[in-house]
């Protein structure tokens, strides 16, 4: 068996144990897709190498697998490096495809268009990374909710009449290395790793538009996978710092001293790191931080290594009915919400979705590659939803699911389009 299938197979049962201390070999052996004869040389072979602990405490011949710490790291360090593998054969893959492309001579000019989607648009000149930044640190108060509020409520800022939003999401990588319970991510079958990965021209053009509409908030690196396993995301923090604050949100498993200060010279504002592993984590990081010689507020460091009983550390909601873990709101507690009234998310391929909350991509509000932001942020089926949250009405998939509290932010921006629509209405319109 060559290493890559080895190691396909150790992460697989790596993933499973740590999901169900308790499960049969015969169960294991059938998820996983391998006899049982391979599966127990397999666990035997991770025993030895200490990944893993087996006991069968009743003699009954039931064991309990117990993964060791060193099992955990083995697991992530095998995530990344399946994760690794594959975004390098995509993009030897991209790779081909452009040179067969320019091969055949579709484009007379120097400019080629590739592909459909985010792949249509001419690609501009070469974006490089900054050496040293460019751009004055952005600083508040290091507590989540108030960093929000100073840049989502304090800011109000309009184009053709209408309120722009002032916090974007941007999911710039579909995969993670990370497989959390209270994450859709965990199942494949709501949110698989596609490994597909957001192009500089899409950057260069959701830049561009934001200058047009003199945009003044956020651009948040995070959304349905791990925003570090991009290669390119130090030029595309380059790139949105021209026209916006930017915020990169991880796990922290790639970050070395070099990283968290190459994000910093790259005109990143914050970066945020959810810390899932233990308290130990906050020593490493903070080690890092001291050796990268970065601004001390320039990293926040987040605690998400509790239970179900804490709720991991977050305020969970249920990603419009894909999650059901920890002490959920009842859905239909909260009627209004706030978020398509200020923000919005935009996916590897360009498709606007109206927050962070819809991991299933139910309804997509258009394409930025197919129209300008501002149009899709204006067009009527953005501002369906919108009026009706406004109004208390989650009469609409997939908010009807929902049981996320989204009045906390953007009282200002609701107030403002409430305004508008009772305009329309008076006027007829």
């Amino acid at each position: 068996m060559n290493d890559d299938k080895t190691n396909h197979i150790n992460l697989k049962i790596l993933k499973e144990i740590s999901k169900e201390q308790s499960i049969s070999q015969r169960l294991l052996s059938e998820k996983i897709g391998i006899s049982l004869g391979k599966l127990n040389n397999c666990i035997k072979k991770l025993q030895e190498d200490n990944f893993i602990k087996y006991e069968d405490p009743n003699n009954e011949n039931k064991f309990i697998y117990i993964l060791t710490s060193t099992g955990k790291q083995k697991k992530e360090e095998l995530a990344l490096k399946l994760i690794n593998k594959k975004i390098e054969e995509y993009d030897e893959l991209i790779k081909d495809e452009k040179i067969n492309v320019s091969k055949k001579n579709i484009s007379k000019t120097n400019k080629i268009n590739f592909g459909i989607g985010h792949n249509s648009v001419k690609e501009k000149e070469l974006v490089t990374e900054n050496k040293t930044r460019t751009k004055p640190l952005f600083k508040t108060i290091a507590i989540n909710l108030k960093r929000r509020t100073v840049i989502v409520d304090d800011i109000l800022t309009t184009h053709k009449g209408m309120p722009i939003p002032s916090w974007i999401e941007l999911s710039i990588i579909d995969v993670c290395n990370r497989s959390c319970s209270f994450c859709p991510k965990s199942d494949p079958k709501i949110a698989p790793d596609t490994y597909q990965k957001m192009q500089m021209n899409l950057i260069n053009k959701l830049t561009d538009e934001l200058k047009e509409i003199n945009y003044k908030g956020s651009v948040v690196l995070c959304g349905y996978g791990e925003p570090m396993l991009h290669k390119n995301i130090n030029i595309i923090s380059q790139k949105l710092s021209e026209v916006s604050f930017v915020e990169v949100v991880t796990n922290g498993d790639t970050l070395k001293p070099k990283k968290i200060k190459e994000l910093y010279m790259n005109n990143v504002n914050k970066l945020l790191i959810s810390m899932y592993d233990g308290e130990h984590q906050r020593k490493n990081f903070q080690d890092m931080i001291e050796e990268s010689k970065v601004p001390k507020d320039f990293v926040i460091l987040r605690d998400r290594w509790y239970d179900a009983k804490k709720d991991y550390g977050l305020k969970l909601t249920n990603r419009t009915g894909t999650i059901n873990i920890g002490d959920q709101e009842k859905i239909g507690k909260y009627k209004k919400c706030f978020y398509p009234s200020y923000q919005f998310l935009i996916d590897w391929n360009g498709d606007i979705f109206l927050c962070p909350q819809d991991w299933q991509r139910r309804v997509t509000m258009g394409n930025m590659m197919q129209e300008h932001i501002f149009d899709i942020w204006t067009n009527k089926i953005m501002s369906k939803y919108r009026k009706n949250l406004i109004n208390g009405n989650r009469t609409d998939s997939p908010c009807t699911l929902c049981n996320a509290e989204g009045t906390v932010l953007g009282k200002n921006h609701a107030n403002a389009w409430a305004h508008i629509y009772r305009e329309k209405k008076s006027l007829n319109l």
